[in-house]
This record gives structure tokens, sequence and C-alpha cells, in this order.
């Protein structure tokens, strides 16, 4: 009796909780935990399916790194079983299917042990919406877990999948007004090499601005460091505009040459110059009803930049070689690494283009800013391209992402990917392992963090001391050093030391405790 009573009172909360004011990701959470009540299990996921890859949208007793991973369908057996019935899926718990979760949760490095897994298909609609999944190391855990209660929580999963639905569908309808929601929700999804990964203030904020900008015509600059991912604010604001079925032309002002520069934006007739055998389309025409991306806006000539503000404030271009103008409606949006203010007050830059460009101005924070994002990004990352390497299953060891998180990142989330992708070449000529798992060791960025150290206090410096140690204590005497030091400079607040390392609270706490500072 108390086993159907905490069922029922689990399935009660449930049910409320459909009916409360939450976003998708707290309705999941407290899903996962009601289930967790009575179903006993050492990880369970809520994952969505987009085009053919699961996305995690709530995890509980599984690394965060998770929920910036992709989960390929066709990579991953299990989830394949998963999908592929109409039931609630048992595995065997001898079961020779790789589990998508091997190295990923939280209370066990490695492979996973032999244990008890199910899952089930999520619909809303008739339509499979995503997969629910429950692991416990006891593999006899799931043994007197009823079919009709687990089928009941993924009823209520699904019911939970729909209202996300609905309640995204109705934000995307206020925000676009002329647009059917599911048509909509196709355009803002898109696919998964557009899609901008973190869960930071500073991504929430960035998020907010292209959703507000987005349905106007207005031209916007997009400002950032070098690697930060102007580019995809480009694509997501003419993704969510109502341009979306037009193109989006893309031009590097860095690479044009001066000779060339006003052919490739305004484009040419036929024996305007040696060499123009045909007409040819400049980047305006091409972007007509669309948009006209121009990246590293600030390296155009001066020459080029009084033409294009004619371009911009007429709207009507001129081939070169001839005497006729042309009418283009095009929305342009800008990006450079520069600043333009300054450029400007150089005589670098035109002020009037500059604030003709700058209407609506975007600046995209650097990876050292987005306290929380760079596990995710890695993991990303990680999913991403060690299909790329033929490695089957890799993780990220802890103290190997509290490395990730202390380094400064000059070249941003651009370098994180390349930086990744050479961990996983090294990691991908070594023999193949079925849970391969990233250490400190595997990243060429201790030199700089080392390097780093020498800024410290003379009594900070132990690592010239430690030449015969392991690289992972050399690691983990770094971190304690930076920790203890920027403690100091902020009188012992674990707050404010968290802020200025670009840590979470509790990562901060997790680390300090995994390093014995706590």
């Amino acid at each position: 009796m108390t086993t159907n009573n905490s069922a029922l009172s689990a399935l009660f909360s449930v049910a409320v909780d459909l009916a409360a004011s939450l976003t998708s990701a707290e309705r999941f959470e407290r899903l996962l935990a009601a289930a967790k009540n009575v179903i006993p299990c050492d990880a369970a996921a809520v994952l969505k399916l987009q085009n053919g890859a699961l996305e995690p949208l709530a995890v509980d007793g599984l690394q965060r790194e998770v929920l910036g991973r992709r989960f390929l369908v066709s990579s991953h057996p299990r989830f394949q079983a998963i999908l592929s019935s109409s039931n609630v899926t048992r595995f065997e718990i001898d079961s020779q299917l790789p589990d998508p979760y091997d190295g990923l949760v939280s209370s066990c490095e490695g492979d996973l042990p032999v244990h008890a897994c199910m899952g089930a298909g999520l619909k809303v609609n008739e339509k499979i919406w995503g997969v629910i999944t429950f692991d416990a190391f006891d593999p006899n855990a799931f043994d007197s877990i009823s079919e009709e209660l687990v089928s009941a929580f993924c009823a209520l999963a699904a019911a939970a999948a729909s209202s996300a639905n609905y309640i995204e569908n109705l934000e995307i309808a206020v925000n676009k007004e002329q647009q059917v929601s599911e048509n909509l929700m196709q355009q803002v999804l898109g696919h998964h090499s557009e899609e901008m990964i973190g869960e930071s203030e500073q991504i929430k904020l960035l998020r907010e601005e292209i959703s507000l900008v987005a349905k106007s015509d207005l031209n916007v600059l997009v400002t950032g460091e070098t690697g930060t991912g102007k580019e995809l604010v480009a694509r997501a604001i003419h993704k969510n505009s109502n341009r979306f079925n037009q193109p989006i032309v893309y031009l590097n002002c860095a690479s044009l040459p001066e000779n060339l520069a006003e052919s490739e934006l305004f484009g040419h007739r036929k024996g305007a110059f040696t060499g123009a055998v045909k007409d040819f389309k400049g980047k305006f025409e091409l972007a007509d009803g669309g948009t006209l991306f121009l990246d590293e806006v600030g390296e155009l000539p001066l020459s080029l930049q009084a033409k294009l503000l004619r371009v911009l404030q007429s709207g009507e271009v001129q081939a070169v070689g001839s005497e006729s103008t042309r009418y283009v409606d095009v929305r342009v949006i800008a990006a450079t690494n520069r600043n333009l203010k300054q450029e400007t007050l150089q005589g670098n830059f035109r002020q009037d283009l500059f604030h003709r460009l700058g209407v609506f101005p975007i600046t995209v924070p650097p990876l050292r800013e987005r306290t929380g994002d760079i596990a995710l990004l890695a993991g990303y990352f990680v999913e991403k391209l060690s299909r790329q390497f033929g490695l089957q299953t890799v993780s990220i060891a802890p103290n190997a992402i509290d490395m990730l998180n202390t380094y400064s990142w000059p070249g941003n989330i651009r370098e994180l990917e390349h930086l990744l992708n050479r961990a996983l070449l090294r990691i991908s000529s070594k023999k193949a392992q079925r849970i391969n798992r990233l250490q400190p060791e595997d990243f060429d960025i201790l030199d700089t963090l080392l390097s780093d150290s020498s800024k410290l206090p003379p009594h900070k410096q132990t690592m010239s001391e430690s030449d015969s140690q392991p690289l992972g204590w050399l690691v983990d005497q770094y971190q304690s050093q930076i920790i203890r030091e920027r403690l100091h400079q902020h009188q012992n607040n674990w707050s404010r030391t968290a802020k200025s390392l670009g840590l979470d609270r509790s990562n901060l706490h997790r680390m300090a405790k995994r390093l014995g500072l706590k």
C-alpha cells in the first residue's frame, strides 16, 4: 500500500506541474525527480528527437556536459531500440549493446557495470517526440516496477512534452505574428550545425536580443572577439526573421581584393574591365529579398565604404560598367572584431556608415565570461567530433573540465573546438577502448596555464619544484593555487571568487572539495 501511495503521490505531483507556470527544463527536471521517488534508478533523462539526434532537455544523475551533447540515433543502438518500440523497452542486464551513458554517469567513472536499463518513446500528436530513460546500478532494480507504472510516467512525460511544445509555439507566435506555430518551430530549431549551445545568463540575454531584433528589418552590427560565433548569431537572426525562406548571402570583407571588391558587392557587366567576359551578379542582387551578411566589415577600404553607404541609404545598386541602377530589398547584418567606434575616431571607418550598420548593435560575449557553458560546449563538440575519429564513446574527466574552466580562451569557441579536435585525434591513435576518457594531459593548453602561474606571488609558485610529478597532479596544484589566490583577493568570499573565475558557485565548491581546499 505504501508503494502504491508513493506512486500515486508522484504521479499527482507531475500532473499538478502540468498546469504550473514552469519552463520546459523545470517541468522535465521535476518529472524526473518525481519518477526517481518510485522508480529506483541512479540516472534518468528526457531527450528530444530533432533531425535524427536526441537532445537532452533534463538529466538526473548524469554529468552536466551531457546537456550539451546531441546523440545521433544511428550511432546508438539502445536509442534505436527504444524509438522503434511502442512499449517500454527493458534491456537484458548482460546486453552487449553499448550504453550511450558510458562514462557519463556522475557516480561512476569508466564503463558502466552490469546494470538495469530501460526506456520508452514519447509521442506528441501520434508522432515520436523523444525518449525517457532510466538506469540503475542494481541489476534487479526494475524487476518489481510494473509496466503500468512506467507507462503512466511516460504518458505524463509525453503530456509535459506536449505542454512544452504548446507554450513554446505560443511564445513564437507572439514574436512572429504571421506564422503558423509548427512552421515557426522548424525555423527556430533549424539544424544542429547552427545551434547556439549554452545556458549562461550572457547567452540567455543574447538569445533575447536576437529574438527582439529578428522580426524587424533593422540593420544589425554584431561585434565580438574572434571565434565567439558572430556568424552563428547572424544566421540565427535571419532564421528567425520574416526573410527565413529567402537566401542569406555571406561575404568576407577581409578576403576581398580591393580591385574586385566593388564587383563582388554590386556586380559587373560584360566588358566592364579586363576579364569581365560575362555579366556577374553581385552579393546585393543575390541577397535580394533576403539577408546579406558582411563579415569583417571593418576591413572594407574607405573608397568602398562610401558606395556601400549609398546603397544602404537608397536601396539601389549600380553594377560596374552599367549606367542604370536596380532597387534591391536586402537586410544587412555586419560583423567585426574591431572597435568600429574607435576606428571612426582614427579616420579608418566612416562614421555615417557606422551608424547605418549599427542601428541595432549586438555584442557576442567571449567564452571566458560565459559561466557554466564550457562543459556544455565541450560535451557538444566531443559528441559531434568523436564520430569523425571512429570513437564509440568519449567522456571528459572532471579534472579536465576543471582545467578547461580555468583557461582564458583567447580564441574562444573556435579554439575550444580545435583543442578538442586535437585531443580526440590523440586518443584515436591509441588502442581503441569501449570508453575513452579525455584527461588533462590530452589537452595542449597546460603550458599556457603553467606560464600564467608565474604571475602569482613567489611563495605560490610550486610548479617548478615538481618536475617529476605527473601531469594530473600539476594541473591540480595549479588550480589550487589559483583558487587560493582569488579567495585571498576577495576576502574568502566564495561567490565573488566564483564570479572572478567565470564559474558557477556550485562548480567552484565542487572543485574546491576535490582539491582538498574545503
